[in-house]
């Protein structure tokens, strides 16, 4: 049985409005991209300062022990002792938004590709080819948005960073640059003084290291999501054709394995990006994306690629697991809404319950 896309499911239904059907096709995007801000921002931000304030980062040479992290669990500590439980959510607002979108644009935009490439018969012929490059163009489509949302991220989560200057003392680089930093009261001031005083330059500040992040992440994301999928329904039962028949864990476990894809594909040039987009704009440490992956490799060694990366993959668990869930679980009452709209005008999709058979 030849899988249908969602498109081609709501396009069937006559008696939705155009607009309406648009509104339906991103709904399971934006549904994933609430479940992966708020279960993933306390990982991310134990990442991110893990890669900027991580013991034997540039930074924490200037900083006083309590404020440079060890380990994972170590950074956990000390942002609860120093900062109290929420600061795990700071610079929420903007991921929150932006993630909405990002899975707005993704999926569809893999769909989209994939479609182009081989049509809608995905499971009989499988491609992992084809379905890398979809990945990858959903990346590089996706960094447009996901560049400012992540330095905005960013930005609110080194505010601690930001506080410590003036107790740096020293007149290095590192404490020129962070006091140098604003200080914001929240994501959409940080937004608007990026734009105002450093424009949109400013709020791409990381962009060459995002779109490859992202191209390379999401080829693997994808790739590990759909490749799990197919291998349990050519490994099915009777009666499982397509996602839609997967149970729950299923879903749950091919996000897992798209997590994994993702992290362990893109974290050094992860680490690069937050380094880039950390950094002050009024006085950069780094010029470039490869002059921040040189001065890192210089200072850090390999290590300073790797800091954090323990915080992304346990992050990937329950995030891809919730991110795919949530997606799946929309498509699933999508449909089920769209079969009670044609049992109300006449199906054109089918019965709004399943007829009894004899």
């Amino acid at each position: 049985m030849v899988s249908m896309t969602l498109n081609d499911t709501l396009n069937q239904v006559e008696h939705t409005p155009p607009i309406h059907k648009r509104i339906l096709d991103i709904l399971p995007g934006v549904s994933g991209g609430v479940a992966r801000v708020m279960i993933g921002q306390p990982f991310d931000t134990i990442k991110v300062r893990l890669q900027v304030l991580g013991k034997g980062t540039a930074m924490a040479a200037k900083l006083p022990p309590s404020e440079v992290y060890n380990s994972s669990m170590d950074c956990v500590r000390k942002m609860i002792r120093n900062e109290g439980p929420l600061s795990f959510y700071k610079g929420t607002v903007a991921p929150l938004v932006g993630n909405m979108v990002l899975l707005g644009i993704h999926f569809p935009t893999f769909s989209a590709v994939r479609k182009k490439l081989e049509g809608d018969d995905h499971y009989s012929n499988f491609s992992y080819t084809n379905t890398l490059l979809s990945g990858a163009a959903a990346g590089a489509a996706g960094s447009l948005v996901s560049t400012p949302v992540e330095l905005v991220r960013t930005k609110m989560q080194m505010q601690r960073r930001a506080a410590l200057a003036g107790s740096i003392g020293a007149s290095s680089t590192a404490a020129a640059a962070s006091s140098a930093e604003e200080f914001y009261k929240g994501s959409v001031d940080c937004f608007k003084q990026v734009l105002s005083k450093h424009g949109v330059r400013g709020l791409y500040r990381g962009f060459t290291s995002t779109i490859l992040r992202d191209m390379q992440g999401y080829a693997w994301f994808f790739l590990g999501y759909e490749a799990t999928v197919n291998h349990f329904l050519q490994n099915a039962g009777p009666g499982v054709h397509s996602k839609a028949d997967l149970n729950y864990l299923q879903v749950m476990a091919a996000g897992v394995i798209a997590g994994f894809g993702l992290w362990g594909s893109m974290f050094p040039i992860d680490t690069i990006k937050s380094k880039m987009q950390a950094d002050s704009l009024a006085k950069p440490q780094y010029t470039t994306t490869l002059d921040c992956l040189r001065k890192v490799l210089a200072g850090e060694g390999q290590a300073g690629l790797w800091r954090g990366f323990s915080a992304a993959m346990y992050r990937a668990i329950p995030v891809n697991a919730g991110i795919f869930l949530a997606v799946e679980a929309s498509r699933q009452g999508i449909k089920l809404y769209e079969e009670q709209v044609e049992h109300v005008y006449g199906g054109v999709v089918g019965p709004a319950t399943p007829t009894a058979t004899s």
